[in-house]
């Protein structure tokens, strides 16, 4: 295929590659062409293949450009290139080089001789290995490290004058944490360095559609770094600009949620009985009056009172109260005995349920599942809106709503918010009992909140790169070796006890206890209900009694005027 050279890019590229395409042999003609093209064709690409083979084939019938070899060597791209050669002809031999690839930059662009090989014998010269592996020690060659500090993923730190394999703006650093720690195991294995990118008001970043970003992910999809690691999950946004490790660990994202209150002592009568039974309950105070009076209208040879006197004596009958029960013909006293039996029934019953709800102390229902996030439209929230990245393109209502009472906030917000204790918070489940929640969750404010008993939603961490970092492959079957081994079962304690409050930790762990309370004296507030009754029924007399007193003084009034008149 004869690249079109006018431009830095060429579609059909990206659509070899994405065919499975991972080895090309060019001549010189389109070998500049393809290098500087080589970054962009990449990252529009699909498929991600980390081994690439590049074979650069100079041609022996044209002029020589002396200075071919060193614009190979000197690009940018063939250091995401470890399978390199080039092949000069020579009369009747053919050299063979690659370059160095390791170590530090000048070093790695330096041309290695590998071997000749001679078309007449047909056999090479020093029958060399034509495609050495130059990654399994990388002689301390630097690669760009994006994070930010997450505890407990990812700490670093200054050192002095100890063995380093962590630069920060020329500082030598001391690496940490869960994630951190895999960093510090690959370089020690293939003897490299990194170089940290960090940008912590970014955190995990955003990437926008022209591939530019901030943050962890934004700085990988620029290319201003080589691979990033902090708690990054498999977000399907992402999966477009970079390519994903193996995966590091199974992470559950739950809610740290507001404890449930007790409930005050007043409500627990009126919840003795459920809605519907204290609407019966009222509907058949209405039908007993409504059945009086009905029956009083056809009592002819009896006197009869009113509605009003007929309603307050079922009012009083169903309050235990003494009542002029009405026996005057039969069918009175039949609905008299019946209201009777009936209003001892229900007393009975809500004296009982009322005695054993205030032994056994009431809370509001619990916020454990994100349907009750959804439902009581509670809000949640952390510091960047990476916490609902997986659930964005979900068509569930539930979560469709639970992502929109999501808010981010600064961490010094968060403080403000956690003290206060009325909304829930994103929390990160470790593997082995411990939990990434912030600092802003302190000793003092940890008791005002309960762990969710069900997840939000679950996802797994990996270690993200660009599409064409070489040692991907590397970095995965090092992590495989991680959590094979179950060493992380041992690294988890250890970083949680270096820089996480371990006290707030295990209140964390035992949020979810029931919540002791232990017997006290009756205090006002037991009898609050009681005296809003009193209340009421105080109210309510006054205003009848003043009413009675406007209504007979007008019409004394009234009728004095009339005598006047006379």
């Amino acid at each position: 295929m004869f690249l079109n050279s006018a431009g830095r890019y060429d579609p059909r590229l990206t659509a070899n590659i994405d065919m499975g395409c991972h080895a090309f042999v060019m001549d010189q003609t389109n070998a500049i062409f393809f290098l500087d093209s080589y970054t962009i064709t990449h990252d529009r690409a699909t498929i991600r293949h980390p081994n690439k083979t590049l074979i650069i084939v100079q041609d022996p019938t044209t002029e020589q450009d002396p200075d071919f070899k060193d614009h190979v060597r000197k690009h940018p791209a063939v250091q995401d290139i470890p399978r390199l050669l080039l092949v000069e002809p020579r009369g009747d031999e053919i050299d063979l080089y690659t370059h160095w690839f390791k170590g530090t930059s000048e070093e790695a662009a330096e041309l290695l001789f590998l071997d000749t090989y001679s078309t007449r014998n047909e056999s090479f010269l020093w029958e060399a290995d034509l495609f050495p592996d130059k990654t399994m020690n990388m002689e301390r060659k630097m690669y760009r490290l994006a994070s930010f500090r997450l505890i407990p993923h990812f700490i670093f730190t200054p050192i002095y004058d100890e063995p380093w394999i962590a630069l920060y703006k020329n500082q030598t650093m001391r690496i940490d944490g869960m994630g951190g720690l895999v960093m510090v195991e690959f370089c020690g294995k293939y003897n490299c360095t990194w170089d940290l990118q960090i940008d912590q008001a970014g955190e995990w970043g955003v990437i926008y559609d022209n591939g530019t970003g901030d943050g962890i992910i934004g700085t990988v999809a620029e290319r201003r770094a080589d691979v990033g690691v902090g708690s990054l999950l498999t977000w399907q946004t992402t999966h477009k600009f970079l390519a994903f490790t193996a995966t590091i660990r199974k992470v559950g994202i739950c809610g740290f949620a507001p404890r449930p209150r007790l409930l005050p002592p007043w409500q627990t009568v009126i919840l003795a009985f459920e809605p519907e039974v204290w609407l019966y309950i009222g509907i058949s105070v209405v039908c007993c009056i409504a059945t009086y009076a009905l029956m009083a209208g056809f009592e002819t040879h009896v006197k009869t009172k009113g509605v009003g006197w007929n309603a307050m004596n079922v009012i009083a009958v169903f309050l235990f109260q003494g009542a002029g029960i009405l026996y005057r013909t039969l069918p009175e006293c039949i609905l008299s005995i019946a209201l009777i039996a009936f209003t001892i029934n229900v007393g009975n019953i809500f004296v009982g349920k009322n005695a054993s709800l205030r032994t056994f102390p009431l809370f509001e229902s619990p916020i454990d599942t994100d349907a009750d996030i959804a439902n009581r439209d509670i809000i949640w929230t952390q510091t960047h809106e990476a916490w609902v990245h997986s659930l964005l393109l979900s068509q569930n209502p539930i979560v469709q709503k639970v992502v929109a009472n999501f808010r981010a906030h600064a961490v010094p917000e968060l403080l403000v918010l956690a003290n206060q204790g009325h909304v829930a918070f994103g929390v990160s489940k470790l593997n082995y009992g411990h939990y990434m929640i912030g600092t802003f969750i302190t000793a003092q404010n940890v008791h005002l909140y309960r762990l969710m008993k069900e997840d939000l939603y679950f996802e797994y961490e990996v270690s993200m790169t660009t599409k064409t970092w070489p040692l991907i492959d590397r970095l995965s079957d090092l992590i495989l070796r991680i959590v094979a081994s179950g060493i992380r079962a041992y690294q988890e304690p250890i970083v949680a006890k270096r820089y996480m409050d371990y006290g707030v930790q295990i209140k964390i762990f035992h949020s979810q206890d029931k919540e002791e309370v232990p017997p006290h004296a009756m205090e006002v507030e037991d009898l609050l209900l009681a005296y809003m009754v009193l209340g009421v029924g105080l109210s309510l007399g006054v205003v009848a009694f003043a009413g009675e007193y406007l209504f007979h003084w007008h019409m004394g009034r009234k009728q004095s005027w009339a005598v006047k008149a006379k």
